[in-house]
């Protein structure tokens, strides 16, 4: 992260090329207003956890940790509202950058510097599913999906330098299909905080080692710079946030 560092215009023009790569992939994009003197506001999956029931989208606001995110959530709620997302604010210390939602299996619940294991009963009411608390280590890697990536189909992309030894068993103990070690230098270039659509993989980092292994593994592995946003702790997954069903 280097404070003041990134270039507004390659910023929005980044941001314009993710978008139009996820809508050519088939997703359905809703846009949020960013929250003016709110910087981190572009990086909208934090601000809250999406799930979609009977036809309407409902929100779990999160309680950042620290002052300059927790002035978002004002905004974002009204936001939400005004484009008929059902709003439901508890008092759950999370953040929406430490929840990965393994569907039919359990949410992973990243914890130690931005959220806590306390926001596991709101998380496991709101998806009907267990939690399972995962210990962060690194604190390059502050966020759980920038060290952890779990696919569709079971496969969990993974830097295990970013986990405490307990963290990483149990996370070696759940019912994926596969785990792939992805190096902390790779992580630390964001290279696991990517977008999955359908069998395309989406990310801001031009990372040899993971394409390598994606693409051995049949699936398509699409580029779109984001290193603005990096400089700023961010990157695909960090810009979008997804809806779980």
């Amino acid at each position: 992260m280097v404070v003041g560092s990134a270039n507004p215009v390659r910023a929005i023009a980044q941001h314009a090329a993710l978008l139009r790569t996820v809508r050519s992939l088939g997703a359905h994009v809703t846009m949020i207003p960013f929250v003016h003197g709110a910087f981190d506001s572009v990086f909208a999956k934090d601000n809250a956890i999406y799930g979609r029931e009977a036809g309407i989208t409902h929100a779990l606001l999160a309680t950042p940790r620290y002052e300059v995110r927790r002035r978002e959530q004002g905004a974002r709620a009204r936001d939400l509202t005004r484009i008929n997302v059902a709003v439901h604010a508890r008092p759950a210390p999370f953040e929406g950058g430490d929840v990965i939602v393994v569907e039919g299996c359990c949410v992973l619940l990243g914890h130690g510097f931005r959220s806590s294991r306390d926001a596991g009963p709101v998380l496991s009411e709101l998806f009907g599913l267990p939690v399972v608390p995962l210990e962060l280590a690194e604190s390059s890697l502050y966020h759980l999906d920038t060290a952890l990536a779990v696919l569709a189909d079971g496969t969990a992309l993974v830097c295990s330098d970013a986990f405490t030894p307990s963290a990483w068993r149990a996370l070696r103990a759940l019912p994926l299909r596969e785990i792939i070690e992805v190096s902390r230098d790779e992580a630390t270039r964001f290279a696991l905080n990517v977008v999955e659509i359908d069998d395309a993989i989406v990310t801001g980092a031009d990372s040899d080692e993971l394409r390598h292994a994606l693409e051995a593994r049949g699936r398509r592995v699409i580029y779109t710079p984001l290193d603005e946003f990096q400089r700023s702790g961010g990157s695909a997954a960090c810009l979008l946030a997804p809806v779980y069903e």
